[in-house]
This record gives structure tokens, C-alpha cells and sequence, in this order.
């Protein structure tokens, strides 16, 4: 059976911290770590943040007839988190094209907080890939030209 190829580095783009995150009873699981779905949203904020940071919101993308649904996910996890953790969600853009783009994402324990902790823990690396879509009709489509600029000055140069 063939195995996804695990993430044992962050992803190729210049991370930006774009949120913390306190883990509560809600998002764990029986054994007391983070539920493996949960990460998706603490992955969805981050996006969020960063969008806004960058001057831009999904609501306004929307508002412009275009949507940016998820196509892709992969997730290596290292290291559980657990009840409390505060977590930082680093993201950045890994790649941009035409009408595709995608996210690499850091995911840690931040230092000091678990007892002993001394340096930040590695949770997970992830990448998610989004296409743009014209909401009228879901097909795919040139990302608006703002927000292109924007996002693609953030992602790393094209190999020659």
C-alpha cells in the first residue's frame, strides 16, 4: 500500500504567525489530546487571519461573486496537543497559480506553557489547496486580480 509522504519540515513558504489558540474540553478527544478533525478549523482560522491581515476577508471575496473552496489537505502530525496547550498556528503561501493556491501551515505548542516546556513543540505541518471558483456557476476562475497580488507577493519565487 502506498503511504502519503510525510512532512517532517515546514512547508516552502515564509510562515507568518497568525493565531493563537487555547485548546478546550471540546476540542479533545477521550484520551485527552486534540481531536485529529479539530485541526482543520484551528488550519481554517489561521487562513482567515492572514487573509484579513492582508487587507482582504472571504466575505468580501464572496460579496465579489467568487469563492475559494478547499481541494486538497494533508496533514503530518508530530506530536499531540493537548488540553489547554496554546497553540500557534503559523501560515503562509506556498504556491499560486492561475486559479489554484496553497497554504503551508506550522502548528506548536507554545514554550513555557506545558510544564517543562522549554522550547516550542512541533504539533503538526500541514498544506491546503483552494481553488477559485465564480459562485454563479462553481467554475473555476482567474483569482481577483487585488488579492492575487497580494497573495502572490507572499508566495516564494517560481524555480527557473
Amino acid at each position: 500500500m502506498a503511504r502519503t509522504p510525510r512532512m517532517n519540515r515546514p512547508p516552502a513558504a515564509e510562515l507568518r504567525h497568525a493565531l493563537r489558540q487555547r485548546v478546550i474540553y471540546a476540542d479533545t478527544d477521550q484520551m485527552g489530546f486534540v481531536y485529529h478533525g479539530t485541526y482543520t478549523r484551528f488550519l481554517e482560522a489561521a487562513r482567515v487571519e492572514l487573509m484579513r491581515s492582508l487587507g482582504h476577508t472571504y466575505a468580501e471575496a464572496e460579496a465579489q461573486g467568487y469563492g475559494m473552496p478547499l481541494t486538497d489537505l494533508a496533514i503530518s502530525y508530530i506530536a499531540p496537543a493537548r488540553y489547554d496547550d496554546l497553540l500557534s498556528v503559523q501560515v503562509g503561501v506556498a504556491e499560486m497559480s492561475f486559479a489554484r493556491l496553497r497554504f503551508g501551515y506550522h502548528v506548536t505548542v507554545e514554550a513555557g506553557d506545558r510544564v517543562g516546556l522549554q522550547a516550542p513543540l512541533t504539533v503538526l505541518y500541514a498544506e491546503t489547496c483552494h481553488c477559485c471558483i465564480r459562485l454563479a456557476d462553481g467554475r473555476p476562475t482567474r483569482f481577483p486580480d487585488d488579492l492575487r497580488a497580494t497573495l502572490l507577493a507572499l508566495a516564494p519565487p517560481e524555480p527557473e
